[in-house]
């Protein structure tokens, strides 16, 4: 791979294209058999997840800053409860992703919004206090701030 770009969303597209790749050449290689056609979709597949592998290794990077407050992408872990500066509840981690918190499914939301997971940018993380990420912001504000998968508001 020649150069990768440095902007986030881009490195997130790319990302999303290369495990789309994985999964359309690991069913290709089940549908087809033959010594051929198996180690050119092992190889191809190996290549697809080495490039994954760079373009997650490089986000990281790039979202490895902190918050305003200081608190690290690392220390947000999964199943945390995301609380807002008033400590009503927000969500529960469901992992961090490209600078932001992915909150689960079952916090998300009512109507056109429930189903599908939401997601809070790493620089409203005011503190992680045992096992609460707590939020600058009060929760009713704070759930005004979710975004959806694309960074586009709910």
């Amino acid at each position: 791979m020649a150069e990768v770009p440095l902007n986030l969303a881009e490195i997130e597209e790319r990302i999303a294209a290369v495990r789309e790749n994985i999964s359309e050449l690991i069913e290709h290689a089940a549908a087809y058999s033959g010594a051929a056609d198996e180690e050119l979709a092992a190889r191809r597949i190996a290549e697809q997840e080495a490039l994954l592998e760079l373009l997650t290794r490089r986000r990281d990077e790039l979202t490895e800053r902190k918050s305003p407050a200081g608190v690290r992408r690392y220390e947000v872990k999964q199943h945390m409860e995301v609380i807002g500066a008033d400590g009503v509840h927000l969500g529960t981690v469901d992992r961090v992703e490209g600078g932001r918190i992915k909150l689960t499914k079952a916090d998300s939301g009512e109507g056109r919004h429930k189903g599908h997971h939401h997601f809070i940018d790493l620089g409203l993380v005011a503190d992680v206090e045992g096992q609460k990420v707590r939020l600058s912001a009060n929760a009713a504000v704070a759930v005004t701030l979710e975004e959806e998968r694309s960074g586009k508001p709910t």
